[in-house]
């Protein structure tokens, strides 16, 4: 019974991709000077992600194994600010940045993002990427600037539509890994410390040592892909680990 939901989803992804390269290619009349990424992540979390792009597949894959999302400078930038921007932002920041020097390879080191913070507590962008280092691309984005926002603005609505329509929320595109099973001795200590007790108490009360403790929680962590105990007791909540 997966493989509609499946054959919808990329359906879905598919028919924005088209509309958003479609509405591109009216702007910049060269599909060769440009590339596109929408992305969706929670702000609390940086999970799930979204990303609907055509960006080289060999850069997304990368991006989404090592979860990218966690040191990109363009995201780090854009959860702090409302505006759109240019990237590089601070070029000689930038020039000194690994993950610059990563994205250079697939010619993802140029170009300029706009960004939408929602009631959700979601953080979106759409970053268009300057293939080819032209001065036009500048030009032409910063002369339909208002209207490329609107093209992240209505891009969201539909991708939240869609995702609110399917609840539980699945993620776009399989951005998000799968979340492995937690034993029943790492939900003890993890229910444990969801209600307020620290990791001695959680030893004390399961006659364990507290480097046991912590080492569940540690395999947590890891195994729901969260970045510390705080955001692994939420995910858990979210998916109903403790019932």
């Amino acid at each position: 019974m997966e493989k509609p939901l499946d054959d919808n989803q990329d359906f879905f992804i598919q028919l924005i991709k088209r509309e958003i390269k479609l509405y591109l290619v009216r702007l910049f009349k060269n599909t060769s000077s440009f590339c596109f990424a929408y992305f969706m992540m929670n702000k609390l979390d940086s999970f799930p992600i979204s990303i609907i792009s055509d960006y080289p597949t060999g850069w997304l894959n990368q991006y989404r194994s090592y979860g990218y999302q966690k040191i990109d400078p363009v995201v780090l930038i854009a959860s702090r600010k409302v505006s759109p921007f240019l990237w590089p932002d601070n070029p000689a920041l930038i020039r000194q940045h690994s993950f610059f020097r990563l994205s250079k390879y697939y010619r993802l080191d140029s170009g300029y993002t706009f960004i939408l913070h929602d009631g959700d507590n979601n953080l979106a962008t759409f970053s268009i990427s300057n293939r080819q280092g032209s001065a036009e691309f500048y030009r032409l984005v910063e002369q339909n600037s208002e209207k490329l926002q609107m093209l992240l603005i209505n891009t969201h609505e539909k991708v939240m539509s869609y995702l609110n329509a399917r609840l539980p929320l699945l993620p776009l595109h399989g951005e998000m890994p799968p979340i492995q099973p937690l034993s029943p001795r790492e939900k003890e200590v993890l229910f444990w410390a969801s209600v307020g007790k620290t990791y001695g108490e959680v030893a004390t009360i399961l006659a364990i040592r507290e480097g046991t403790v912590k080492f569940h929680i540690r395999n947590v962590i890891e195994k729901l892909g969260v970045s510390n105990a705080k955001h692994a007791i939420t995910r858990a909540v979210e998916l109903k680990l403790f019932s």
